[in-house]
């Protein structure tokens, strides 16, 4: 599985000047989200509790505790949300605006 970090992961958008490619990858986002369904979203819900109970259970706290929480649930994002949404989006890119060989 490829992950989408940026614009700059995505072959489609490979070639677009920065701006056009962060126009487009947004829109592509914001299709594939509407393809993805509930599902992710619950995970990321679920992944954000566990992150939560097992840090108070660890006793982390202030600083420490938002800095773990929030790069965990960060990274979950990208996993369970950006990337599935931008593989959904990929096609509808290439049925909007072709592929780059055409």
């Amino acid at each position: 599985m490829k992950i989408y970090w940026s614009a700059n992961a995505v072959p489609e958008l490979q070639g677009l000047d920065r701006k056009e490619q962060m126009k487009r990858f947004k829109e592509m986002n914001k299709q594939g989200r509407k393809q993805i369904g509930v599902m992710p979203w619950v995970y990321l819900v679920i992944v954000g509790i566990i992150v939560a109970v097992g840090a108070v259970l660890l006793g982390l706290s202030g600083m420490v505790m938002g800095a773990i929480v929030g790069g965990i649930i960060g990274f979950a994002v990208v996993i369970l949300i950006q990337t599935p949404s931008i593989e959904h989006g990929r096609f509808w890119y290439r049925e909007h605006y072709g592929t780059p060989d055409a």
